[in-house]
């Protein structure tokens, strides 16, 4: 979600139980204007806020020039000090979905994991990691599938570089209640074909990605429409707390997770 529009998302963001208050808007624009001075950044995004048990952390997105490949994660629990995250490790993106207690909010904190599926006598079967590694792999897990974007928000150049799109205005009031009008903020992980052989107006430049009406199961995404069907929330039914929003037919679009990090693996037998 762009930093420099949190006051005009404020009234599309408070919404089912989330409030922006004018002092963390305030907060969150200067120190993130800082960040992006200081680093270069061409778009800078405030991404969301994990609870954590004594403070909350407070994450943020730099962007370079590949909106899929240039990006950076910080966090913060006091809005002084933004700290670069570490690149996840596979293992602890694992982890992180078998962790079944609270952040605390010390990045330095160490956390044992253990995993039940494995033996008793297994060497693996207890692993330890630090609340740092934990946060990257659970933002990772996130973005992975639950981090979206209208169609046409993001194009890819002829040089290969995806970028945030100038020319994009809105999704029409019937591309708005269909769910393959929502795309994953991701490398693609479907054929290059599978957008082509569904849609009848591709368009390469913007349907690279996947979109969300082939994830599995289906109804694992709710897609709303309110104010009359000006305003569309997409939520995703794994993560409880994410909420992407548009208002139709205008440019203002958002992604934003606020939520406790944890992942609802009973999705498939609630549908």
């Amino acid at each position: 979600m762009n930093v420099h529009k949190l006051w005009e998302y404020k009234e599309l963001i408070n919404v089912n139980g989330m409030m922006f208050t004018s002092e963390l808007i305030s907060f969150l624009q200067n120190s993130l204007t800082m960040l992006q001075v200081e680093n270069h950044f061409t778009h800078i995004q405030y991404w969301g806020q994990l609870y954590a048990v004594d403070f909350d952390y407070h994450i943020a997105v730099g962007i370079t020039n590949d909106v899929l490949n240039d990006r950076k994660y910080f966090y913060t629990t006091d809005f002084k000090f933004w700290s670069l995250l570490p690149k996840p490790k596979k293992k602890y993106k694992l982890l992180s979905l078998l962790t079944t207690f609270p952040f605390r909010g010390d990045p330095s904190l160490k956390i044992k994991v253990l995993d039940e599926a494995l033996e008793e006598d297994h060497p693996d079967r207890c692993r330890i990691m630090n609340e740092e590694s934990r946060l990257a792999a659970t933002i990772s897990n996130i973005c992975d599938e639950a981090e979206v974007c209208a169609r046409g928000q993001l194009i890819k150049q002829p040089n290969g570089t995806t970028v945030i799109s100038p020319s994009f205005y809105g999704l029409t009031s019937s591309e708005a209640k269909q769910l393959k009008s929502y795309l994953h903020v991701r490398q693609p992980q479907q054929r290059w074909n599978t957008n082509l052989l569904t849609r009848q107006d591709y368009n390469y430049s913007m349907d690279f990605l996947d979109s969300v009406d082939q994830d599995i199961p289906k109804g694992c995404w709710n897609l709303s429409l309110e104010q009359n069907g000006s305003i569309a929330y997409l939520k995703n039914l794994y993560w409880p707390g994410m909420t992407f929003f548009h208002r139709v037919r205008t440019p203002d679009a958002g992604f934003l997770y606020v939520g406790n990090g944890r992942k609802n693996l009973d999705v498939p037998f609630l549908l």
